[in-house]
């Protein structure tokens, strides 16, 4: 099984920024068709309220919140056709939180149901509650002498500093169904392109069988206008040119969590079960601090690549060669220049950094 990981804290713009793809994944092998039948049941997990709609099932504390995952994935899958041209594949979210794992019992449910993906999740109070405790923790650590209402009013001011700067005044909620959103992003590309992936062992990249800047490209495309407009913000930070790839490392590199995500597995104690693993203090600050450029840059080139092509649908074509067993190389060779874009990623490279200076805000 494929899993990522969740930092229990990381400073507040690294957490709007990379909260989306630090969560831990499972994908599950093709099902069978679009879902029209009622919520399957999931062994040990009778407890979760399940909404059921054409894009999955999802399953959470209350009705409420699996009628929220289910909005956010029909947000997704819309978006996703929009930008890929083909039909999201029907999956399921579990909000069964970091105490519980999908067993194979509740993964074949799913499965015989006609669930294509599977994504364990946090739902928002299990995500505030992580975030407030690993905060309160990190004062504590810091400040051992100090009282318990200096400590709380630190505790809030930060709170409300990482609201601030993830949600642009919210109260982290765009933070958490965006992130959602991103992760579905994931799955959908998958298994869309790649609907007979093999799914024993690692995979190849950090999120799939492609290559990982399409993958985290799927996830950016996703994701709310307001973590969009963060991300868009810090291109033009101080700076923030020197943080970004040439186009060719870019194109090749490994997500900057690969390596944690490999020395976590190692590390991770019980059966690989799908579930949630919290990778908490220093390890947690280090893999979130290496992550946030990648999306940055993942969000700058969807947005040139499409004002150059003049279409959300470029990365279709793209998705397609490169399942096909191409690269972004040769498929620049034989169709950039029909949309637009140059026909080496040396001279895509040179049109993006242009485009880009041409676009910084005045």
């Amino acid at each position: 099984m494929s899993r990522r990981l969740l930092p229990d804290v990381v400073p507040a713009r690294a957490r709007a920024l990379a909260f989306a793809a630090l969560t831990l994944v499972s994908w599950s092998p093709v099902g069978a068709a679009a879902p029209n039948g009622p919520c399957p049941a999931l062994p040990g997990l009778a407890d979760l309220a399940c909404v059921a709609r054409d894009e999955g099932w999802f399953y959470a504390d209350d009705a409420a919140s699996a009628a929220r995952l289910a909005d956010d994935a029909r947000i997704a899958a819309d978006t996703f056709v929009r930008h890929f041209e083909r039909t999201a594949p029907p999956g399921a979210v579990v909000a069964a939180g970091t105490g519980r794992h999908l067993d194979d019992d509740a993964r074949t449910a799913m499965r015989d149901a006609g669930a294509r993906w599977v994504l364990p999740w946090l739902d928002a109070s299990e995500r505030a509650t992580l975030r407030r405790d690993a905060i309160e923790r990190q004062l504590r650590a810091r400040l051992p002498d100090a009282e318990d209402a200096r400590i709380r009013s630190l505790r809030e001011a930060a709170l409300a500093q990482a609201a601030n700067t993830s949600d642009a005044g919210g109260d982290g909620a765009d933070t958490d169904r965006s992130a959602l959103r991103h992760e579905i992003g994931h799955m959908l590309l998958i298994d869309a392109f790649w609907p007979d992936r093999a799914v024993s062992g690692a995979p190849a990249h950090y999120g799939g069988p492609g290559p990982d800047w399409l993958d985290e490209t799927a996830g950016v495309l996703m994701e709310s206008e307001a973590m969009t407009a963060v991300r868009r913000r810090l291109l033009y930070d101080d700076g923030a040119m020197s943080q970004l790839r040439p186009l060719d490392e870019f194109f090749a590199m490994p997500h900057p969590l690969m390596a944690g995500l490999v020395a976590a597995r190692a590390e991770a104690d019980g059966p690989p079960h799908a579930g949630i693993r919290v990778v908490s203090g220093d390890a947690g600050r280090r893999m979130a601090d290496q992550a946030p450029w990648f999306y940055v840059q993942a969000r700058d080139v969807a947005d040139f690549l499409i004002a150059r092509a003049g279409t959300p649908t470029v990365f279709a074509g793209i998705a397609r060669f490169v399942a096909g067993g191409g690269d972004i190389e040769d498929w620049l060779a034989l169709h950039g220049p029909d949309h637009g874009l140059p026909p080496t990623v040396a001279a895509l490279d040179a049109a993006w950094r242009a485009w880009h200076a041409a676009s910084a805000p005045h």
